[in-house]
């Protein structure tokens, strides 16, 4: 040791005492496997300081005596055979797996680390695990105990990584690997030509660590340096990992846009900024963070008596008066909605779920104020998962069933069209109404495939009942906004009438406006595509409120489809009767062809008839039904 070169040493020192000054001027991250960060940061940085310290001694040994050095020796080596100890007990934390929640897991390790020390420190007194003469530093028999430790602790470390790298939220995998094999060759470096280089790869580990992990730029919203949705996820999601009682208060901003809009995106951010201080400031719970773009969410551990306390306190600071530019007072309320879990969700999934909903309704029915989730009807939620469930089943199995109700036209007197409708039946809810699962389909993302599964039916259909050779003129498909949105979508549905040898003309494709739609490049694309085809294309629900003439003037509708609603309405009171009768003048004026829905009655039937609609839809004529049903009611037509 005498004659080590430190050079690596000063620079692990350098790099130790760097990320010491980062990790502890930031934020901290309340995990236990970021607080067991520490632990190994410390572990390296005093590992290095003493093997600096032993070195010197060895050399000026005739100065501090040799008790002095063996003691420095001693502290540097159970320092660094602790080190791998920390290093795979960190992974298995941030790895998430099961093994590492076994009560004995933490008890071994611990035994480890006794063991550790006492065979170094007992080596102080028998000197059986290694030994420092005639200036050379030799390995005795009892350093197959520590050294094999560490033997198995770099092992458990790789098979971690190597096994749970998915796991990982924002570690990577392939450097931690690489600056583990680099710290094993410093070892053999260290132990066989004596070159000091394990503290300085233990230093560079670390500071991967701290760059992919710790770092807390990754974990904190830019605008309000408060924790970010990404690790609420994580930091939740560990809590349920654990099977630990938590609960969670949510303090939703009501009106914020309003603020925006009013005093400028500065004043907004500067406001959200005053609000995530003030409920770090008053440390109510373990975490605050922002969950939405005007939510932030608090996790603490505490009894549903003082998460009240806490809700109640923050209900009335806002009453209070904020000042988002400094000068010039906002008033503001907060919908605050208090979740417990695992009462009221025992997964991250349901809890964010809960969430939604809860603060949904409260905003509806009890905005401003402070709101249970156990008392909103999460029932809603239960009963979506179930849909959602019974849609991937149908999906999956092709079970989806597509019935057709026929479209009668006045003016031939004989049914000319069909609508195709979607039906879904499941085991556990039964008959599930298309109002409900397709939603949910579009949430999730499966009417896509949905969509395409309905079309693909309908084109078989028309070419196995060679239905060009009876009067329908063509089938009526309904197209939600967001298969519109997809680029490809007008190439999916030309191809799928190409591969069952259907006309273009056989097919009209129908359109509801939603609240959230627009009319998008891709959307105005499709739509051009396939209208050039030969496609015809019809607006839905018109009347219902989702439909305006705006959007009948924007994109090229050849049909109308009167709403039911407006359709009742009309045979309710003289003015509503008026304002269809005009509403059918005035599409009629602009040439396109009116289809009347709901026509449940003769008398209705006769009414819009004389109004001057060219078609109509309803139970009168015949409800939906199934293929071949559908034949026989438009043969006996």
């Amino acid at each position: 040791m005498t004659d080590w070169n430190l050079a690596f040493d000063y620079a692990a020192i350098f790099v130790l005492i760097l990320i010491d000054i980062w990790y502890l001027s930031e934020k901290r991250i309340p995990m236990k496997q970021h607080s067991f960060y520490l632990v190994l940061l410390k572990t390296a940085l005093f590992a290095t300081i003493f093997e600096m310290a032993a070195t010197y001694a060895a050399r000026y040994m005739d100065v501090v005596g040799y008790d002095v050095f063996f003691v420095f020796l001693t502290i540097q080596s159970a320092l660094v055979d602790l080190t791998p100890l920390c290093l795979a007990y960190y992974l298995l934390l941030n790895s998430h797996t099961d093994f590492v929640k076994r009560r004995w897991v933490p008890r071994l390790f611990q035994g480890f680390a006794l063991v550790i020390i006492a065979a170094v420190v007992s080596n102080y007194f028998y000197r059986w695990v290694y030994i420092f003469e005639e200036e050379k530093f030799q390995l005795l028999w009892g350093s197959i105990v520590t050294y094999g430790i560490d033997a198995a602790m770099i092992i458990t470390s790789f098979v971690t990584i190597l096994r749970h790298k998915h796991k990982f939220a924002f570690l990577k995998a392939a450097p931690l690997t690489f600056n583990c094999v680099c710290g094993v060759v410093a070892c053999v470096f260290q132990l066989v030509f004596y070159i000091p280089m394990v503290n300085f790869m233990l230093a560079l580990l670390c500071l991967t660590i701290f760059y992919y992990q710790q770092n807390t730029s990754m974990v904190l919203d830019g605008v309000t340096q408060q924790f970010n949705r990404k690790f609420w996820a994580e930091y939740v999601g560990n809590a349920f990992y654990e099977g630990k009682a938590f609960s969670v208060i949510v303090v939703a901003m009501d009106d914020f846009k309003m603020i925006n809009k009013t005093y400028g995106v500065n004043a907004g951010d500067n406001l959200l900024r005053q609000v995530g201080t003030y409920l770090e400031r008053k440390k109510y719970g373990q975490l605050v963070s922002r969950f939405g773009s005007d939510q932030f969410c608090i996790v603490l551990q505490q009894n549903m008596a003082a998460v009240e306390k806490i809700a109640k306190e923050i209900e009335t600071h806002f009453n209070r008066p904020w000042y988002p530019k400094g000068e010039g007072s906002v008033m503001m309320s907060a919908t605050i909605c208090c979740v417990e879990c695992p009462r009221d969700a025992e997964s991250l999934g349901e809890l964010v779920e809960v969430i939604d909903y809860s603060v949904t309704v409260a905003k509806k029915t009890k905005k401003g104020s402070v709101t249970y989730a156990n008392e909103v009807e999460l029932e809603r939620i239960q009963r979506d998962k179930v849909i959602e469930k019974a849609v991937k089943t149908a999906l999956s199995k092709e079970d989806l069933k597509v019935y057709y109700q026929p479209i009668f036209s006045v003016e031939k007197g004989c049914y000319n069209s069909a609508e195709a409708l979607v039906r879904l039946q499941d085991e556990e809810p039964g008959w599930i109404s298309p109002g409900e699962f397709i939603p949910i389909a579009e949430k999730n993302g499966m009417i896509i495939e949905m969509g395409e599964y309905i079309f693909k039916k309908v084109c078989q259909f028309i070419r196995d009942f060679e239905i060009g050779k009876t009067a329908i003129e063509y089938i009526e498909v309904n197209i939600s906004p967001v298969q519109l949105m997809q680029y490809d979508f007008a190439d999916m549905m030309i191809g799928i009438m190409e591969e069952y040898n259907v006309k273009p003309e056989q097919i009209n494709l129908e359109i509801t406006e939603t609240a959230s739609m627009s009319i998008t490049v891709a959307i105005e694309k499709n739509i051009s595509k396939l209208v050039d085809y030969g496609i015809s294309l019809s607006l839905d629900d018109y009347g219902s409120g989702n439909a305006n003439i705006d959007y009948i003037n924007q994109l090229p509708f050849k049909i109308i489809k009167l709403d039911k609603g407006i359709i009742w309405d009309s045979f309710k009171t003289s003015k509503a009767g008026t304002t269809l009768e005009y509403t059918i003048g005035m599409l009629k004026a602009l040439d396109l062809d009116i289809v009347a829905e709901g026509v449940e009655t003769k008398e209705m039937m006769e009414q819009l008839a004389a109004f001057g609609c060219h078609y109509m839809q309803g139970w009168y004529y015949s409800k939906a039904v199934p293929d071949r049903e559908f034949i026989k009611v438009i043969e006996g037509s």
